[in-house]
C-alpha cells in the first residue's frame, strides 16, 4: 500500500484566480464603467488600473459605492480590440477583474485578450 503524500490545502487567492481564469474562458463578456468622459480608471501603489468585472450586477454595485458619476457598459470584442487595446497599451493601463468582494486580478493586456476575445478553438491553456 502506497504512502499518501501530505499536501498543504490551496492558498485562497490561488484558488480565486484559477476559478475566475475557468469562468473568464466561457463568459465572452466583461463590464466596464463608463461616462460620458470615457471609461473609469483607478489606480493602487503599483499600476493605474482598468477595472472589469464578468457581469453587469458587479459592476453596477460598484459604481453605485464608488463611482456614482459612471454605469456599467457592456464591452464587446469591437470596443476591445479598436477602442480599449491600443489605449491600455499606450497609456500603460494594467486590466484588472474586480469580484463581488472587491477582490482584483491583474492581468495583462495579451492575458485579456486571450481570455476573453479569443475564439474557443484558439484558446490554450
Amino acid at each position: 500500500m502506497s504512502k499518501l503524500k501530505q499536501y498543504k490545502p490551496i492558498q485562497k487567492d490561488i484558488f480565486f484566480k484559477i476559478n475566475i481564469l475557468k469562468t473568464m474562458m466561457y463568459c465572452g463578456v466583461l463590464w466596464g464603467l463608463y461616462h460620458q468622459q470615457g471609461w473609469a480608471m483607478t489606480s493602487d501603489q503599483d499600476d493605474i488600473i482598468f477595472p472589469f468585472w464578468l457581469n453587469g450586477i458587479q459592476a453596477h454595485k460598484y459604481a453605485k459605492k464608488n463611482w456614482p458619476n459612471y454605469t456599467p457598459r457592456r464591452i464587446t470584442p469591437r470596443d476591445f480590440e479598436v477602442a480599449l487595446l491600443p489605449t491600455l497599451t499606450r497609456l500603460k493601463v494594467t486590466p484588472a477583474l474586480y469580484s463581488s468582494n472587491n477582490i482584483k486580478l491583474k492581468l495583462t493586456t495579451m492575458q485579456m485578450r486571450h481570455f476573453f476575445f479569443s475564439t474557443p478553438n484558439m484558446r490554450t491553456v
